[in-house]
């Protein structure tokens, strides 16, 4: 049986699509901040992180202090993390929890809530390893035009697939649970909204259907700095994405996160900063 999902207020959905540069930043921080590698002891700790959004070339900015709180515990095989945020006009709750699988970590469940301007999104997505599949649900409006997208599928993981949600990937990585490909890069699966490659930010479907699509980074180290960059690419799970422009993240020499940026197209861009938590 599929475990229960968590209920957000009932609310008129935002295309998460749209805004997927605000979703990954807000699960990218939790499993990263103030983590140990390969510690066999519980951590657990809290902290803080600050979103900035501009869109529409300036048109609309929006602000986002927000608490995030972790508890990964290798000794029982468990994760918990939970972010939440909000400012003015904006506001989010994201939630993951995990195990550990075959020496890495796998999420079991993944939850996100997000509000920009009274406009909402939801998505919930439910992992039964036992079983190899993925159950996905998301309810989403596109930003200019309000028209909806919604989403109810099952996925079959295959036994050598590698399939993470943004805080398994993490940590995995933080932790050295996940090796990279001969070329350097690191390569995963996500669960996304299956789309058209050509979408545009308005554009929607009768029907939709969950995919498994590849997710991939390359990390570069400063050699004076010791800062670790990362980039990535959002074309294939955003039609707001800048072709030719990655997302980036980067790392102090300690490891820990200091800050993240996307650029996107029609002048919107997202920038993140982040705070040290306690262990």
């Amino acid at each position: 049986m599929w475990p229960r999902p968590r209920r957000t207020a009932p609310s008129r959905p935002l295309g998460r699509r749209q805004f997927l540069a605000l979703a990954w930043p807000a699960l990218l921080v939790p499993s990263v901040i103030g983590w140990r590698p390969r510690s066999a002891e519980a951590a657990t700790g809290s902290g803080g992180y600050v979103v900035d959004v501009a869109l529409l070339y300036g048109v609309f900015g929006f602000h986002l202090d927000g608490t995030l709180t972790q508890m990964v515990d290798p000794a029982t095989g468990r994760y918990h993390v939970t972010a939440e945020g909000q400012g003015d006009g904006i506001a989010n709750r994201t939630e993951s929890r995990g195990l550990l699988l075959g020496g890495r970590w796998v999420p079991v469940e993944s939850h996100s809530y997000f509000n920009i301007k009274g406009r909402e999104s939801r998505s919930d997505i439910l992992y039964d390893w036992s079983r190899r599949a993925i159950k996905y649900d998301f309810h989403g409006e596109t930003f200019f035009l309000r028209r909806v997208r919604i989403a109810h599928d099952v996925l079959s993981i295959s036994e050598s697939m590698r399939v993470d949600d943004a805080v398994s990937a993490m940590l995995n990585y933080r932790e050295g649970r996940w090796p990279p490909q001969p070329d350097g890069s690191f390569v995963t699966n996500v669960v996304r909204r299956k789309r058209q490659d050509n979408e545009r930010p308005d554009d929607v479907q009768d029907d939709y259907r969950a995919e498994l699509a590849p997710f991939s980074f390359r990390v570069a180290v400063d050699p004076r700095s010791g800062e670790r960059t990362a980039r990535f690419d959002l074309g294939r799970f955003s039609s707001w994405a800048k072709p030719d422009h990655l997302a980036t993240i980067t790392f102090g020499a300690d490891g820990n996160p200091e800050r993240m940026t996307m650029k996107m197209i029609l002048g919107t861009s997202v920038r993140m900063g982040f705070a040290r938590s306690g262990a």
